[in-house]
């Protein structure tokens, strides 16, 4: 599992209180450094050396200091453990190499091999001895905008006080409504008063006076 934090929480020591490779209640407080992965692109540089190649990926890196970062017992045993393989490497090949000129003859065909083994253990021994260090311990590093620390095969202790640190989402107001207009009977307009209804005038007949009607 991979938990990711905001880098400017690290920085300010907004960290949880167990360590991230075991889970365990942290012993130890270390000031650590997280450093983001150099480009793939970059070791191109080492065909014109090993110069421009470390100058580049230093500007490059992308840094993150925690003042107070959490580790627990286990971790500093796995630090031990790692840096005492890494010194052991590197002193297996310079004592290996020192011996190696002074027992084999200068003419041997073989010391080329064998100079380039010791020259593997070398470097083998210094990058184990590398992983000593508390950012590698605690297997976390830098994205590449340098805004976020990622934190590698993080225990689930970890994990869920590192969710319980982060802010939640800000409530929104509750937005206040008109009031719905109560219902009530239906209004109609007024009916129009009716006509009065007249029939055709009727005509008298000669002789009939007015109103009286023919039979």
């Amino acid at each position: 599992m991979t938990v990711d934090l905001p880098a400017q929480a690290v920085t300010a020591g907004a960290v949880p209180e167990v360590c991230a490779r075991h889970g365990q209640p942290a012993t130890r407080r270390r000031k650590t450094v997280f450093r983001s992965y150099t480009p793939k692109w970059v070791y191109v540089l080492l065909l014109f050396g090993v110069l421009p190649f470390a100058i580049v990926a230093a500007v490059l890196q992308k840094r993150v200091k925690a003042p107070t970062w959490p580790f627990c017992a286990d971790c500093g045993r796995l630090r031990t453990r790692r840096l005492f393989i890494g010194v052991g490497l590197v002193v297996l090949a310079v004592v290996g190499a020192v011996a190696l000129s002074a027992l084999m003859a200068p003419n041997d065909s073989t010391a080329g091999s064998i100079v380039l083994v010791f020259v593997l253990l070398l470097i083998a021994g210094l990058g184990v001895a590398s992983t000593a260090a508390n950012g590698p311990i605690a297997s976390g590093y830098v994205s590449n905008d340098g805004s976020t620390v990622h934190v590698r095969r993080a225990h689930d202790r970890f994990a869920e006080q590192v969710a319980a640190l982060q802010p939640g989402p800000v409530p929104q107001p509750h937005q206040a409504y008109p009031p719905y207009p109560q219902a009530g009977p239906p209004q109609y307009p007024p009916y129009p008063p009716a006509a009065p209804q007249y029939g055709p005038a009727t005509q008298a007949w000669p002789g009939q006076a007015q109103g009286d009607q023919p039979r």
